[in-house]
């Protein structure tokens, strides 16, 4: 694919595309200060192919409705040797998510990435990794993970995941974390009712606006409901520093709609219900918060 071409696939999508120079890698020239605050859900990468990869940020703005960022990319940590640099949008009818769908890359090779805003506020530093090629002969290792249930656990199976892999030879090192699904929980119990459930402690991730008490259960009602949901699963320190250090692949299942959800229909104490409206707000906040190829459904 030539960059004329890869520029069209990611607008079909959605997502701004930049093209990376393989040649004229130069130091940063942007004045960059980490400013986390300023990103409160950190960055991500995802689908990573053998010359491209998805980079991911929040940057929530109190007024206006569209801001802008500059993307780097790095052959290094310190940024010494950007190969990729682009402004993208930041828009409050994404929930200020942004998404840049990154090309030209080298196969098989770890980059550093980095957001930051007009006034020098800059997100944490990323890492992520472009795919082998198809005809490369070495083994690709990765994990797989499922079901955040941040509402009642701690993740520090992530913590780990990261430790082992800084320590790990370069071959043993992993390549991507596949997301089998549910990476959120739509289905949250507040602590001030539910203490424990099972012998597990119950985290509290806040109030649900619009919610819907379903038992013991309290459950998104539209958009805004979703976006506060994967905020706070994201918020977790340890899924946020996984989504830095490895670029995932993710896979939808049913707790990003619904605990007894398919198509667009619930079903809540024995009654089915039709729920079009509900199965579009949790496609479009999954569509925000994870780092993804996946066309926007509304187009």
């Amino acid at each position: 694919m030539d960059r004329r071409q890869f520029l069209a696939s990611a607008a079909s999508l959605g997502i701004i595309g930049v093209w990376a120079t393989r040649l004229a890698a130069a130091p940063s020239r942007v004045v960059w200060r980490e400013d986390r605050a300023s990103f409160p859900q950190g960055v991500a990468s995802g689908d990573p192919d053998d010359h491209s990869v998805v980079l991911w940020t929040r940057r929530p703005f109190d007024q206006g409705e569209r801001h802008a960022l500059t993307v780097e990319v790095a052959r290094d940590a310190d940024f010494r040797s950007v190969v990729a640099r682009a402004r993208t949008p930041v828009l409050a009818a994404a929930d200020w998510t942004c998404r840049a769908l990154v090309g030209g890359l080298l196969p098989a090779t770890t980059y550093w990435y980095r957001f930051t805003d007009d006034s020098g506020a800059g997100s944490r530093v990323g890492r992520t990794i472009t795919a082998p090629r198809a005809s490369d002969p070495r083994p690709v290792r990765f994990a797989f993970v499922s079901c955040n249930s941040v509402n009642e656990g701690a993740q520090n199976a992530f913590r780990r995941m990261i430790w082992e892999d800084e320590r790990a030879p370069a071959d043993r090192k992993l390549g991507f974390v596949l997301h089998l699904g549910d990476f959120i929980y739509e289905v949250v119990e507040y602590p001030d009712e539910v203490s424990h459930r099972y012998s597990r402690t119950v985290y509290d991730l806040g109030r649900i606006p619009d919610d819907r008490k379903v038992g013991n259960f309290h459950v998104p009602t539209n958009l805004a409901g979703y976006r506060h949901v994967y905020r706070a699963h994201i918020d977790d320190p340890d899924i946020q520093d996984a989504r830095a250090h490895f670029p995932f692949v993710c896979i939808g299942d049913n707790h990003e709609f619904s605990w007894q959800g398919w198509q667009s229909f619930i079903k809540y104490g024995g009654k089915i219900e039709p729920a079009q409206p509900l199965r579009v707000a949790a496609n479009q906040a999954w569509w925000e918060y994870i780092p993804s190829r996946v066309r926007k459904a509304s187009g």
